[in-house]
């Protein structure tokens, strides 16, 4: 547990140490802003004493421009300090979440297929979205109330040293080392109900995205209401466990206030003792348990900061999951393949996901540049596992696959696709415009390349045919364009991407025999340049002298 908690708070110290200069700005401010309520309470009562005792003629003198200008500074101060203390730090914590969500997009994009899939979907966009949410709550609850706290302890401290006699000082100092180990006692004590609350929120959501992800399926079998009893059963546990971390908040609060109003009776006992015997003045004997109180309220957030940290860390051990699957083991990351246009090659090939039942193989592959193979075969049968298996997404049962010579599982992600494109069956179109699918990321291209492409794939008259043209957006899923559409767009733009080694999945799924004959047309001066695999379930449609291979029927499980 120790190792894990170490393991979190080094997770988060990197997350936020880009924004130190900002976290340090912000937590300066509260300091400024706690200070100056602290000297808000006690130079009023300070003043309210002193005008009463001038009243009624126990002071002889009172200067009221000094108390009254430090009393309008601390107001003003406080108001400002606050202002600009949410604006730094939310400002801080929304840009390294921002930055943290994307390096964890990018070290999921590199990741083979497979390894994404072990995540349910569920539990992969509440690692995304409500556990980065949480972690904002270690430097904005956490460590920045700490770090305010302490400043302000040691100006209060200093204050009574100047004023009083050195008790005052030791009353304070024992009031602050009391406060932090209440806190501590308290925070280790929630520690148990945090790491529980974060589990029943992710077990919540997890059941709900798959509730509603299958709310067709389930209302087809007769299946909706056993999972809606679940799912309520999953959020009466996650209310539960948020009321109990709640009430237990709050009683540490209280308990922390106890301790501090113990200190501030103590401090008056004190000060009237003081101004009895002459030492203080009757306006710096009502200062003194004032300024107590008021950094009892300072004080008095440490308890909910201190069990909120509970909740970031067990938040950042599942979104660090995510970050450290991202990143490819040391030495794993291999340069391009030798070679302006490196072949892709496969010996002894088994695939399948259980050793014990492959479901295809062994096979040599070894496809001549010009010539697509045509893979073809009943469902079933290992087609689309195949490709996913030779494009890196899917490990080999046994065998080596090899591009331009190097193994392709000691080849990073990004440099595998710097040379080879792969059009998947199951293909996920993000809702945007035609020209961020069709222009490849680090190749600027012009409007007539992307024109070029579309007429290549029969798509540019339908192109032409909408107002926005190229920026016409194609909705979530490309749900505005129908399924050959979509292929088709997906086509173009491994065109554009122009790279020598291309595995395509059905990619003249949903056309016509007209179409496709011209499609094919087009793009045959392209893929006699290129070295090509090719999966279809209608292989009597291509080329004849294209080369075939029939996986035939799936072998009885």
């Amino acid at each position: 547990m120790r190792d894990e908690t170490r393991a979190n708070l080094a997770f988060l110290h990197r997350v936020f140490r880009r924004r130190r200069v900002w976290y340090w700005g912000a937590w300066g401010l509260l300091a400024l802003t706690w200070i100056a309520g602290i000297a808000l309470l006690a130079l009023s009562g300070w003043f309210i004493t002193a005008t009463a005792l001038a009243g009624a003629g126990l002071l002889a003198t009172l200067d009221l421009y000094v108390p009254s200008g430090g009393i309008r500074t601390a107001a003003i101060s406080r108001t400002l300090a606050r202002y600009f203390e949410r604006l730094v730090s939310h400002e801080a914590v929304l840009r390294s979440l921002a930055d943290l969500r994307g390096h964890s997009f990018r070290g999921l994009a590199a990741l083979p297929m497979a390894r994404v899939r072990a995540y349910r979907s569920g539990d992969l966009q509440t690692r995304l979205t409500s556990d980065i949410d949480t972690l904002d709550g270690m430097p904005l609850r956490v460590v920045g109330p700490m770090v305010a706290a302490a400043i302000s302890l040691v100006v209060t401290l200093v204050i009574a040293i100047w004023l009083a006699p050195w008790p005052a000082a030791a009353v304070l100092a024992v009031s602050g080392l009391a406060t932090l180990a209440v806190s501590a006692l308290l925070a280790l004590a929630g520690q148990r109900r945090s790491h529980a609350l974060v589990q029943a929120r992710a077990r919540e959501r997890i059941g709900l995205f798959d509730y509603i992800g299958g709310l067709a399926e389930l209302l087809a079998y007769d299946r909706a209401r056993g999972h809606e009893a679940s799912l309520r059963r999953e959020n009466a546990t996650y209310a539960r466990q948020q009321r109990a971390q709640e009430t237990f908040g709050v009683g540490s609060e209280q308990a922390v206030q106890a301790v501090v109003g113990a200190s501030a009776l103590l401090m008056l006992v004190l000060a009237l003792g003081w101004y009895r015997d002459g030492t203080l003045s009757a306006p710096v004997a009502v200062l003194l348990p004032l300024m107590t109180l008021g950094l009892g309220e300072v004080l008095g957030s440490l308890p909910g900061a201190w069990w909120r940290a509970g909740e970031s860390l067990k938040a950042a051990g599942r979104v660090q999951h995510l970050d450290a699957i991202g990143q490819a083991p040391a030495g794993a990351a291999r340069p391009a393949p030798a070679g302006h246009a490196p072949v892709l090659q496969a010996h002894g090939l088994t695939i399948g996901f259980h050793r014990e039942r492959p479901l295809l193989g062994p096979l040599d592959l070894a496809p001549a540049r010009g010539r697509p193979l045509v893979i073809s075969g009943t469902s079933g049968r290992g087609k689309s596992t195949l490709l996913d298996t030779l494009a890196g997404e899917l490990p080999p049962l046994t065998g080596r696959i090899a591009l331009g010579g190097d193994d392709l599982d000691r080849i990073s992600a990004d440099t595998r696709y710097r040379h080879l494109s792969y059009l998947p069956q199951g293909l996920q179109l993000p809702d945007t415009t035609l020209r961020d699918i069709l222009e490849p990321r680090h190749t600027p291209l012009s409007d007539a390349a992307l024109w070029e492409a579309l007429e290549q794939v029969d798509l540019a008259n339908a192109v032409r045919g909408t107002e926005e043209g190229l920026d016409y957006r194609i909705g979530e899923a490309g749900s505005y364009l129908s399924g050959g559409q979509r292929r088709r767009l997906a086509l173009a733009a491994i065109l554009l991407q122009d790279r020598p080694v291309v595995l395509l999945d059905e990619p003249f799924a949903g056309l016509d025999p007209r179409t496709l004959e011209r499609v094919l047309s087009r793009i045959g001066p392209w893929l006699n340049q290129r070295q090509c695999l090719l999966v279809t379930h209608a292989p009597e449609s291509l080329p004849r002298d294209w080369p075939r291979l029939d996986l035939g029927r799936p072998a009885p499980s």
